[in-house]
């Protein structure tokens, strides 16, 4: 009995992060349907939209790195219960939001716990298969809960705000995070390796020494992400300028999801240290090309959106597995909140896109700032290509190499 718990706990624990992350990323993705029922009913602009959606990222400013800090401290399902206290208040305030600022206050608040969350997540997966050769294939199911969240919100929520409207959509969205706090009881309070250690010294909050590596993987990360994101936050509602009724407009942008899903955990079960930068490499270059193809017009909208979610199985599985395969468990809640702090970032970034658009007028502009980012995330991940040629393997060794490149 005891051989089989030790065998199978590390995936229920995959399996309850999953189903979390899940419901968190769902929440995170109510902008991409609902969006265009908030620029009609509350009479916000597509800049404000971006604004709207940016304020995903504001809080990780904050919290990114202090709640790596405390992952790295005390036990994981603590602090992610403390979490989503912020993540269910956030959701009902937004639910009741009778303006626009309201929405954001309510954004903001879900957010706050939701960033602390997306640090937790991969530090509490990464701990129990820490050594273990399915750990590639661990993460990369773990990252199947982005495209399950966001199919889910463009699929569930797309539908019921069409039918009846945003409001009941985001009552629907606080019942369902209701469920995901309930779902946080059933982790175990610890990893048998990290409950092993505790006469080990506390992990100190030192970000600024963990290396220049991580610090360049975290700029290519933001690149890739918030470029990827932007595409979800506003294809919707091009293609329902284009003509497509909006649940249709969320389910063709929703398609990408099912490659995403079906995708992940056939390419992480090839994930290891050496090829994770190439996987990451060759996500950016997909990511640059499905924008292109959406911006062709030659060909179903379709097309390009399963392109993305080739891109993403390839991309957030080997980009979350790499500070893991780079850093010590010792300090990857902090490496996991640097990430964070740098996907952030998109608080700027995605005004950015929203403001090209109102400026310009059509999306062609809006679409050519998504690919600067992806172009940014592909320039940073070049010199782990060149590390990987080198055969080394460790973030110290990768450390000399980007100092000897200078």
């Amino acid at each position: 009995m005891d051989v089989t718990s030790k065998k199978t706990m590390p995936w229920f624990v995959v399996l309850l992060t999953v189903a979390t992350t899940a419901i968190g990323m769902m929440g995170f993705a109510s902008v991409f349907p609902l969006l265009n029922l908030w620029v009609r009913d509350l009479g916000i602009s597509h800049t404000q939209g971006g604004l709207l959606s940016g304020f995903w990222y504001l809080p990780g400013m904050l919290v990114a790195l202090p709640s790596g800090w405390l992952f790295d401290r005390y036990p994981a399902r603590r602090i992610l219960l403390l979490c989503w206290v912020f993540i269910v208040v956030g959701i009902a305030v937004m639910a009741g939001a009778p303006n626009f600022w309201t929405l954001c206050a309510g954004r903001l608040i879900f957010s706050t716990g939701m960033n602390a969350h997306m640090v937790g997540a991969p530090k509490l997966v990464s701990s129990w298969f820490a050594g273990r050769k399915e750990a590639g294939l661990a993460m990369g199911l773990y990252t199947m809960s982005f495209p399950i969240g966001v199919f889910s919100s463009l699929n569930v929520l797309g539908r019921i705000g069409a039918d009846q409207g945003w409001r009941p959509a985001m009552y629907v969205m606080a019942g369902i995070t209701a469920i995901g706090f309930l779902l946080l009881f059933l982790i175990p309070s610890a990893a048998p390796r990290v409950a092993a250690e505790t006469d080990a010294p506390r992990a100190r909050f030192q970000p600024l020494q963990l290396g220049w590596a991580v610090w360049v993987l975290s700029l290519g990360y933001f690149g890739y992400s918030v470029g990827t994101e932007a595409y979800l936050t506003f294809t919707p509602d091009y293609l329902a300028q284009r003509g497509y009724p909006l649940a249709a407009a969320s389910a063709t942008v929703g398609s990408y999801a099912w490659a995403s899903f079906f995708l992940k955990p056939v390419f992480s079960s090839f994930l290891k240290r050496r090829n994770a930068p190439l996987f990451a490499l060759a996500a950016c270059v997909l990511a640059i090309l499905s924008i292109a193809l959406l911006l062709s017009g030659g060909m179903s909208p379709v097309v390009p959106s399963v392109v993305l979610g080739v891109s993403l199985a390839l991309g957030m599985p080997s980009l979350y597995a790499l500070p893991a395969f780079l850093f010590s468990q010792e300090k990857s809640g902090q490496v996991y909140g640097l990430y964070q702090l740098f996907y952030s970032l998109g608080f700027f970034a995605q005004p950015l896109v929203g403001y090209a658009i109102d400026r310009a007028g059509g999306y062609t502009s809006g679409y050519l700032v998504m690919i600067a980012y992806c172009l940014l995330g592909l320039v940073c991940l070049l010199p782990f290509i060149r590390h990987r040629s080198e055969g080394q393997s460790s973030a110290a060794e990768m450390e000399t190499s980007l100092a000897e490149s200078k």
